[in-house]
Protein backbone atom coordinates (compact mmCIF):
# COMPACT_ATOMS: atom_id res chain seq x y z
CA UNK A 1 0.00 0.00 0.00
CA UNK A 2 1.33 3.43 -0.93
CA UNK A 3 0.20 7.03 -1.06
CA UNK A 4 0.11 8.91 -4.38
CA UNK A 5 -0.08 12.66 -4.82
CA UNK A 6 -1.81 13.24 -8.12
CA UNK A 7 -2.58 16.31 -10.21
CA UNK A 8 -5.06 15.72 -12.98
CA UNK A 9 -8.13 16.45 -15.02
CA UNK A 10 -11.44 14.85 -14.03
CA UNK A 11 -12.74 12.97 -17.08
CA UNK A 12 -15.75 11.16 -15.68
CA UNK A 13 -17.67 10.46 -12.49
CA UNK A 14 -20.19 7.77 -11.64
CA UNK A 15 -22.38 7.44 -8.57
CA UNK A 16 -21.91 4.13 -6.76
CA UNK A 17 -24.30 3.25 -3.98
CA UNK A 18 -25.76 6.04 -1.83
CA UNK A 19 -22.59 7.94 -1.00
CA UNK A 20 -19.66 6.96 -3.22
CA UNK A 21 -18.24 8.29 -6.49
CA UNK A 22 -16.13 6.37 -9.00
CA UNK A 23 -13.80 8.88 -10.63
CA UNK A 24 -11.76 8.67 -13.83
CA UNK A 25 -8.86 11.12 -13.86
CA UNK A 26 -6.20 11.86 -16.49
CA UNK A 27 -3.18 12.66 -14.37
CA UNK A 28 0.11 14.35 -15.06
CA UNK A 29 2.15 11.82 -13.08
CA UNK A 30 0.46 8.46 -13.67
CA UNK A 31 -1.71 8.78 -16.77
CA UNK A 32 -5.32 7.64 -16.60
CA UNK A 33 -6.46 6.36 -13.20
CA UNK A 34 -9.78 5.19 -11.79
CA UNK A 35 -10.41 5.68 -8.08
CA UNK A 36 -13.25 5.47 -5.56
CA UNK A 37 -14.16 8.35 -3.28
CA UNK A 38 -15.97 6.58 -0.47
CA UNK A 39 -18.73 8.45 1.38
CA UNK A 40 -18.03 11.78 -0.31
CA UNK A 41 -21.63 12.45 -1.37
CA UNK A 42 -22.74 12.45 2.27
CA UNK A 43 -19.67 14.02 3.81
CA UNK A 44 -19.91 17.53 5.25
CA UNK A 45 -16.13 17.93 5.33
CA UNK A 46 -15.31 16.92 1.74
CA UNK A 47 -16.22 18.96 -1.34
CA UNK A 48 -18.09 16.72 -3.76
CA UNK A 49 -18.10 19.48 -6.42
CA UNK A 50 -14.31 19.18 -6.69
CA UNK A 51 -14.83 15.88 -8.51
CA UNK A 52 -16.95 17.27 -11.34
CA UNK A 53 -15.71 16.57 -14.88
CA UNK A 54 -13.53 19.36 -16.36
CA UNK A 55 -12.03 20.28 -12.96
CA UNK A 56 -8.28 20.19 -12.47
CA UNK A 57 -7.58 18.82 -9.00
CA UNK A 58 -4.86 17.62 -6.70
CA UNK A 59 -5.59 14.32 -4.95
CA UNK A 60 -4.12 12.18 -2.26
CA UNK A 61 -4.75 8.58 -3.29
CA UNK A 62 -4.12 5.29 -1.54
CA UNK A 63 -3.02 2.57 -3.96
CA UNK A 64 -3.30 -1.08 -3.01
CA UNK A 65 -3.03 -3.95 -5.51
CA UNK A 66 -3.73 -1.52 -8.38
CA UNK A 67 -6.91 -0.36 -6.64
CA UNK A 68 -7.18 3.36 -5.88
CA UNK A 69 -8.99 5.06 -3.02
CA UNK A 70 -9.34 8.84 -3.18
CA UNK A 71 -8.62 10.18 0.31
CA UNK A 72 -8.37 13.95 -0.22
CA UNK A 73 -9.10 16.38 -3.06
CA UNK A 74 -8.31 20.03 -3.69
CA UNK A 75 -9.63 21.97 -6.67
CA UNK A 76 -6.86 23.70 -8.62
CA UNK A 77 -8.88 25.09 -11.50
CA UNK A 78 -12.48 25.22 -12.73
CA UNK A 79 -13.22 26.15 -16.34
CA UNK A 80 -16.13 28.44 -15.51
CA UNK A 81 -16.43 30.02 -18.95
CA UNK A 82 -16.75 26.62 -20.61
CA UNK A 83 -19.64 25.59 -18.38
CA UNK A 84 -21.51 28.83 -19.19
CA UNK A 85 -21.38 28.43 -22.99
CA UNK A 86 -23.06 25.50 -24.76
CA UNK A 87 -20.73 25.52 -27.78
CA UNK A 88 -17.66 25.46 -25.53
CA UNK A 89 -19.15 22.84 -23.24
CA UNK A 90 -20.04 20.49 -26.10
CA UNK A 91 -16.54 20.37 -27.55
CA UNK A 92 -14.90 20.23 -24.09
CA UNK A 93 -17.02 17.22 -23.07
CA UNK A 94 -16.21 15.57 -26.40
CA UNK A 95 -12.50 15.99 -25.66
CA UNK A 96 -12.91 14.45 -22.20
CA UNK A 97 -14.88 11.51 -23.58
CA UNK A 98 -12.28 10.91 -26.29
CA UNK A 99 -9.36 10.91 -23.83
CA UNK A 100 -11.27 8.56 -21.52
CA UNK A 101 -11.94 6.11 -24.36
CA UNK A 102 -8.58 6.22 -26.12
CA UNK A 103 -6.01 6.04 -23.35
CA UNK A 104 -5.43 2.93 -21.30
CA UNK A 105 -5.10 2.93 -17.53
CA UNK A 106 -1.69 4.15 -16.37
CA UNK A 107 -0.88 5.59 -19.83
CA UNK A 108 1.61 8.34 -19.02
CA UNK A 109 2.39 11.22 -21.37
CA UNK A 110 3.30 14.57 -19.82
CA UNK A 111 3.35 16.37 -23.16
CA UNK A 112 -0.13 15.18 -24.12
CA UNK A 113 -1.48 16.01 -20.65
CA UNK A 114 -0.13 19.56 -20.98
CA UNK A 115 -1.61 19.80 -24.48
CA UNK A 116 -5.09 18.84 -23.26
CA UNK A 117 -4.93 21.51 -20.56
CA UNK A 118 -3.70 24.01 -23.14
CA UNK A 119 -6.69 23.25 -25.38
CA UNK A 120 -9.16 23.60 -22.50
CA UNK A 121 -7.51 26.84 -21.36
CA UNK A 122 -7.87 28.19 -24.88
CA UNK A 123 -11.54 27.20 -25.15
CA UNK A 124 -12.23 28.72 -21.75
CA UNK A 125 -10.45 31.95 -22.61
CA UNK A 126 -11.89 32.88 -25.99
CA UNK A 127 -14.80 35.32 -26.05
CA UNK A 128 -17.17 33.30 -28.22
CA UNK A 129 -17.31 30.22 -30.41
CA UNK A 130 -19.31 29.59 -33.57
CA UNK A 131 -20.50 26.08 -34.47
CA UNK A 132 -17.96 25.97 -37.29
CA UNK A 133 -15.10 26.85 -34.97
CA UNK A 134 -16.27 24.21 -32.53
CA UNK A 135 -15.85 21.63 -35.26
CA UNK A 136 -12.48 23.09 -36.23
CA UNK A 137 -11.25 22.63 -32.67
CA UNK A 138 -12.61 19.07 -32.79
CA UNK A 139 -10.72 18.41 -36.01
CA UNK A 140 -7.51 19.88 -34.55
CA UNK A 141 -7.88 17.72 -31.44
CA UNK A 142 -8.42 14.56 -33.50
CA UNK A 143 -5.38 15.44 -35.60
CA UNK A 144 -3.36 15.71 -32.39
CA UNK A 145 -4.55 12.24 -31.41
CA UNK A 146 -3.41 10.93 -34.79
CA UNK A 147 0.01 12.56 -34.37
CA UNK A 148 0.31 10.97 -30.91
CA UNK A 149 -0.23 7.60 -32.62
CA UNK A 150 2.23 8.12 -35.47
CA UNK A 151 0.20 9.71 -38.29
CA UNK A 152 2.63 12.40 -39.44
CA UNK A 153 2.62 11.88 -43.21
CA UNK A 154 0.53 14.46 -45.09
CA UNK A 155 0.05 12.03 -47.95
CA UNK A 156 -1.43 9.50 -45.55
CA UNK A 157 -3.71 12.24 -44.25
CA UNK A 158 -4.96 12.95 -47.76
CA UNK A 159 -5.59 9.24 -48.28
CA UNK A 160 -7.87 9.35 -45.25
CA UNK A 161 -9.77 12.40 -46.46
CA UNK A 162 -9.61 12.03 -50.21
CA UNK A 163 -8.23 14.62 -52.61
CA UNK A 164 -11.03 17.22 -52.34
CA UNK A 165 -11.39 17.20 -48.56
CA UNK A 166 -7.61 17.01 -48.25
CA UNK A 167 -7.32 20.33 -50.07
CA UNK A 168 -10.07 21.81 -47.91
CA UNK A 169 -8.24 20.69 -44.77
CA UNK A 170 -5.01 22.34 -46.00
CA UNK A 171 -6.98 25.53 -46.62
CA UNK A 172 -8.50 25.45 -43.14
CA UNK A 173 -5.05 25.13 -41.57
CA UNK A 174 -3.84 28.02 -43.73
CA UNK A 175 -6.77 30.23 -42.67
CA UNK A 176 -6.01 29.59 -39.02
CA UNK A 177 -2.28 30.16 -39.46
CA UNK A 178 -2.59 33.41 -41.42
CA UNK A 179 -5.13 34.90 -39.00
CA UNK A 180 -3.88 33.52 -35.69
CA UNK A 181 -4.32 36.91 -33.99
CA UNK A 182 -7.80 37.56 -35.38
CA UNK A 183 -10.26 34.98 -34.08
CA UNK A 184 -13.28 36.85 -35.44
CA UNK A 185 -11.89 36.69 -38.98
CA UNK A 186 -11.08 32.98 -38.62
CA UNK A 187 -14.60 32.20 -37.44
CA UNK A 188 -16.14 34.22 -40.28
CA UNK A 189 -13.93 32.45 -42.85
CA UNK A 190 -14.84 29.02 -41.46
CA UNK A 191 -18.55 29.65 -42.12
CA UNK A 192 -17.83 28.85 -45.77
CA UNK A 193 -16.76 25.34 -44.78
CA UNK A 194 -19.58 24.18 -42.49
CA UNK A 195 -20.37 20.90 -44.26
CA UNK A 196 -16.72 20.15 -45.02
CA UNK A 197 -15.69 20.60 -41.37
CA UNK A 198 -18.34 18.14 -40.30
CA UNK A 199 -17.25 15.59 -42.90
CA UNK A 200 -13.57 15.94 -42.00
CA UNK A 201 -14.44 15.37 -38.34
CA UNK A 202 -16.30 12.17 -39.18
CA UNK A 203 -13.49 10.89 -41.45
CA UNK A 204 -10.91 11.49 -38.72
CA UNK A 205 -13.17 9.80 -36.19
CA UNK A 206 -13.68 6.81 -38.47
CA UNK A 207 -9.93 6.38 -38.95
CA UNK A 208 -9.23 6.62 -35.21
CA UNK A 209 -12.12 4.32 -34.32
CA UNK A 210 -10.92 1.61 -36.71
CA UNK A 211 -7.25 1.82 -35.80
CA UNK A 212 -7.59 2.26 -32.03
CA UNK A 213 -10.71 0.12 -31.60
CA UNK A 214 -12.71 2.88 -29.91
CA UNK A 215 -16.02 4.62 -30.58
CA UNK A 216 -15.60 8.38 -30.78
CA UNK A 217 -18.81 10.10 -31.88
CA UNK A 218 -19.06 13.88 -31.82
CA UNK A 219 -22.76 13.67 -32.73
CA UNK A 220 -23.48 12.58 -29.16
CA UNK A 221 -22.16 15.88 -27.84
CA UNK A 222 -23.45 18.37 -30.39
CA UNK A 223 -26.96 19.60 -29.70
CA UNK A 224 -27.49 20.86 -33.24
CA UNK A 225 -25.49 19.89 -36.32
CA UNK A 226 -24.01 22.50 -38.59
Amino acid sequence: MKKLKVKGLILKKKEVGEANLLITIFSQEYGKLVGMAYGIRKSKKRNVASLNPLNIVEMLITEKNNYHIIDETETIKVFNNITKNIEKLEIALYILDSVEKIYDLSYENHIFFDKILEILDYIDGIKSMTEEYKYYIGVSFLRRIMIEHGIYDKMELKEILGERLGKVYDNLVKINGENSNNLEKIQNELKKYSKALKRITYFFEKYININLQVNLEIKKFVVEGI
